[in-house]
């Protein structure tokens, strides 16, 4: 699941979750209504997609990823 996190707060850093080393813009970005997901933050953000994402952005063309909950989906360039 891709996360949104700003360019402040960086790559988020799970232990059962890898993610790629680079950022991908949300169409529309920094006015794209994607908000930074650390809960003090506000930033626009950028998504950060996990290995397998980014291989099917690659490999596959898909540019539409779910969020890490089920209430949104993001569209990056």
């Amino acid at each position: 699941m891709a996360k949104a996190r700003c360019e402040r707060c960086g790559m988020p850093n799970e232990r059962d979750r890898r993610y790629s080393s680079q950022p991908y813009l949300p169409v529309g970005y920094p006015s794209s209504g994607v908000i930074c997901g650390r809960t003090t933050c506000r930033n626009p953000a950028f998504a950060w997609l996990t290995l397998d994402e980014e291989k099917q952005y690659r490999d596959k063309g898909e540019r539409i990823f779910s969020m890490d909950t089920a209430a949104a989906k993001i569209v990056v360039q």
